[in-house]
């Protein structure tokens, strides 16, 4: 088979001024186009809106109420705990001070019943000696 040349070929119209196309004809704009205010007046860009996001900045009064209340009441929970804590700790501390305190105390008295023990015996063998040099004068055994 042999192809048929261009020239010999039925003509084919590509464009026909009186059909209707899909696309409105450039006189005819789309509603969108009159009332827009777009970049330089382009018909064709969509207009420009305030970025909207799911979780916008304005609550409802009922929520922040309650968001408010579950703040307050975890701030009290936690405000009870650490009392709780320090409560445990100064009991924890004032049990060591006083276990120091004692131990000081029994130091202490130990170290003044020493002393006294030291003292006492100083004093008994200077009191025996004074006894002996006594007898030994009257009973005349002093040698």
């Amino acid at each position: 088979m042999v192809p048929i040349p261009v020239w010999e070929r039925p003509e084919v119209k590509t464009y026909d001024p009186e059909a209707k196309t899909d696309g409105p004809l450039p006189t005819e704009l789309p509603e969108t186009a009159q009332s827009s205010t777009n970049v330089s007046g382009r018909w064709w860009k969509t207009e420009h809106k305030a970025t909207t996001r799911a979780q916008s900045g304005q609550k409802a009064p009922q929520q922040l109420d309650k968001a408010w209340k579950q703040r307050e009441e975890r701030r009290k929970r936690d405000e009870a705990i650490k009392k709780l804590e320090r409560e445990l700790k100064q009991e924890k501390e004032d049990e060591a001070d006083r276990k120091k305190r004692i131990n000081l105390e029994r130091r202490e008295k130990e170290a003044e019943k020493k002393r006294l023990a030291e003292m006492a015996a100083r004093m008994s063998a200077k009191k025996l000696q004074r006894m002996k040099k006594r007898l030994g004068r009257s009973k005349k055994v002093n040698g």
